[in-house]
């Protein structure tokens, strides 16, 4: 049996990936846009934090970190809804930018033409190794051209970010869960 299609697969499927990539294009700078309100326009380490409320977590705030100091907004009312906006907007365009879920515990590391984008879980037992879930860097790198860079904590994403959480000694935004695990206690 033929297939007859109005559009070839590979047009479609390049049509979806180019509209995820723009509209994650879309959100990063709008996330930049309101940082640059807050601290100016650097580089920096933007950190959602979370906390539970009921049976969800929400955001609790954002930290956003410039040469090593680290601005908390506690945004309230209209900050907070569109600092929510925001954050639910990455959530979504991160998750069909890399085709799996973004876990809720969202760290970005903005740079002049690149985003260090780590998300860890959302919530987490005692047992948990403090590892990222997701860890990407938008746009794409060259898989080839990584090859002769230095290793951790310059290598990729998820060790810039861990290296800059841990040289501030901010934990990772994810929040301890009220729930049994399967590993055993020490």
């Amino acid at each position: 049996m033929k297939l007859t299609r109005a559009v070839p697969r590979s047009v479609a499927i390049e049509t979806a990936r180019r509209a995820a990539d723009a509209a994650l294009e879309r959100c990063l700078a709008d996330l930049r846009t309101a940082v640059g309100r807050e601290v100016g326009v650097r580089d920096s380490l933007v950190v959602f934090r979370l906390q539970r409320s009921m049976d969800a977590l929400g955001l609790a705030g954002v930290d956003v970190v410039v040469d090593g100091r680290t601005t908390s907004l506690a945004p309230v009312g209209a900050d907070l809804a569109d600092w929510t906006e925001l954050y639910g907007d990455l959530l979504e365009s991160i998750g069909r930018w890399t085709l799996s879920p973004c876990p809720e515990g969202l760290v970005i590391g903005l740079h002049r033409g690149r985003a260090d984008i780590v998300g860890y879980p959302g919530e987490h037992c005692d047992h948990w190794d403090g590892g990222p879930d997701l860890a990407v860097e938008h746009p794409a790198p060259d898989p080839l051209s990584t090859l002769d860079e230095a290793p951790f904590p310059d290598c990729c994403a998820g060790h810039r970010v861990h290296a800059a959480l841990e040289a501030l000694g901010a934990p990772a935004p994810s929040v301890r869960g009220d729930f049994d695990c399967d590993d055993p206690q020490d």
